[in-house]
């Protein structure tokens, strides 16, 4: 059986693409994004000037349309921002919706993405729990 810790580094060795797991709050969930490029297939390896899509899926288990903003943010190793970006937009009751912020990384390394829905368009707290996510770039 493998350690949590193996299992863990190799996820980080290999890009750290999750899947089948969420942030969630009330009746909005958030996937775990995965790399993809710029036609949404998935993305296995991150090039430096390749631009490279965060995607997640948005899914309203509840009764009601509901606002939500699809942040995303990556930081470098330094824990400076390199990208800052939202999508809006409102799903309605028992729809899925994939959502995806793009970014072109300028340096190699290991960089830190992280997800979150808002609820509403401009004054907007956290609906779900942010998603971090460990990349490579090479």
């Amino acid at each position: 059986m493998l350690r949590p810790a193996l299992v863990f580094s190799f996820l980080i060795a290999t890009i750290c693409i999750f899947v089948n797991a969420y942030a969630t709050s009330g009746d909005l969930t958030l996937s775990l994004p995965t790399t993809v490029d710029m036609s949404g297939h998935q993305k296995s390896e991150i090039i430096v000037g390749e631009p490279v899509g965060f995607s997640s899926v948005i899914t309203n288990h509840g009764t009601t349309e509901k606002r939500f903003t699809y942040v995303v943010l990556v930081l470098n190793q330094a824990k400076q921002i390199e990208l800052q970006e939202g999508l809006s937009a409102s799903i309605g009751s028992d729809q899925s919706f994939t959502v995806a912020q793009s970014w072109t990384p300028k340096e190699s390394g290991t960089y830190t993405v992280q997800t979150v829905l808002l609820n509403g368009y401009l004054v907007s707290s956290p609906v779900t729990d942010v998603i971090e996510t460990k990349i490579i770039v090479k």
